[in-house]
């Protein structure tokens, strides 16, 4: 395997740094988490991994976008724009209240899968039966809501994950929420999607590597001294542990079409084409399967139409600090995922 020498400026190095780290039925292919004792990707895994497994599968379950309810959504005001954003477990939607401007947006989002709130949080409270705790410290004009996900039969070993509501008042953060109270949006939705956990509304199947595991990796990759792996932060992150104690990662997401020009270098492995740059801690390749996803809607003023963060593209990363080992998982990574 060959790969081209890349410089890379360290604004585009933190660009797609952060696209590292920025939907219902089974999936094929999915671990057999509930039996006890079986390799998984034929791999021996402890219980707990087993039920950290079983855990992240059932957040991969909950379409993020059968949570978000586009019509209450509307409700709010024009939405311009509608869909999975990021590392599939996120749903985006933006819209122009009637107070706003096209220039000014509403963002409404809901996650689901995280491992834990990613900020600090206040007091919890009971929601039928799910715990929601509100981000602390929050801007004027934004709020998020965190909620526990509902627990996973036959995974006690393994803490259940969280989903969170966020809206940001896009007007500067004035704090003006149409309703005097800046969570007052984000309570409404919450409500909503805690009343669609129990019964999830299915989402197209057509979104490129929704669902789909990406420890999935492990069974082409036997042999090759991967050592452990268990999900990451989010359920579409998989953590690898390699021979000498490397650790390694594959993440699935939707990502902006990459840039033809003034990016990182696309470069071969075996014949393929990968996007690849190296920071200061690991060397990273990307493969973009599938078609582009746009998240625009019919109603989307022509302004919105040319965003290129509106026009998505399933991307497939992998990570380690050796270029020999990320060059090793992304092409192990295309026989699973290449489609």
């Amino acid at each position: 395997m060959g790969r081209s020498a890349t410089v890379v400026s360290p604004l585009v190095a933190a660009t797609f740094a952060m696209l590292l780290v920025s939907c219902s039925g089974v999936v094929a292919g999915a671990p057999s988490v509930t039996r006890t004792g079986e390799p998984i990707y034929g791999l021996p895994v402890s219980e707990h991994t087993r039920a950290e497994l079983a855990v992240a599968a059932a957040a991969r379950d909950l379409a993020p976008c059968g949570l978000l309810d586009r019509d209450l959504i509307a409700s709010f005001g024009q939405v311009t724009a509608y869909g999975p954003v990021g590392d599939l477990s996120t749903c985006h939607a933006e819209l122009v209240p009637a107070r706003g401007t096209p220039a000014n947006p509403v963002w409404v989002e809901v996650t689901v899968g995280e491992r834990e709130p990613t900020e600090r949080t206040g007091a919890g409270e009971a929601t039928s039966g799910i715990e929601v705790r509100p981000a602390a410290g929050a801007l004027p004009g934004t709020c998020t809501l965190y909620f526990s996900l509902p627990p996973v039969p036959g995974a006690a070993d393994a803490p259940g994950r969280w989903g969170h509501v966020s809206y940001l008042d896009g007007a500067g953060g004035t704090g003006d929420s149409a309703a005097g109270d800046d969570c007052a949006e984000a309570r409404t939705v919450l409500a909503s999607v805690v009343g669609r956990l129990g019964s999830p509304v299915s989402w197209p199947s057509d979104i490129p590597l929704a669902q789909q595991d990406p420890c999935r990796v492990v069974e082409k990759l036997s042999g090759r001294g991967v050592e452990a792996f268990t999900p990451g932060s989010r359920p579409y992150e998989c953590l690898l542990t390699l021979r000498g104690g490397a650790e390694a990662s594959v993440q699935l997401a939707l990502s902006p079409e990459p840039s033809h020009a003034g990016g990182p270098e696309t470069v071969e492995l075996d014949d393929k084409p990968f996007t690849y740059f190296r920071d200061a801690i690991e060397c990273h390749y990307y493969f973009y399967p599938g078609a582009v996803f746009d998240t625009n809607v019919p109603s989307s003023p022509m302004s919105e139409r040319d965003k290129i963060g509106n026009r998505l593209t399933a991307s497939v990363a992998a990570s380690a600090p050796s270029c020999d080992d990320a060059e090793t998982l992304v092409l192990a990574a295309t026989e699973v995922f290449d489609y």
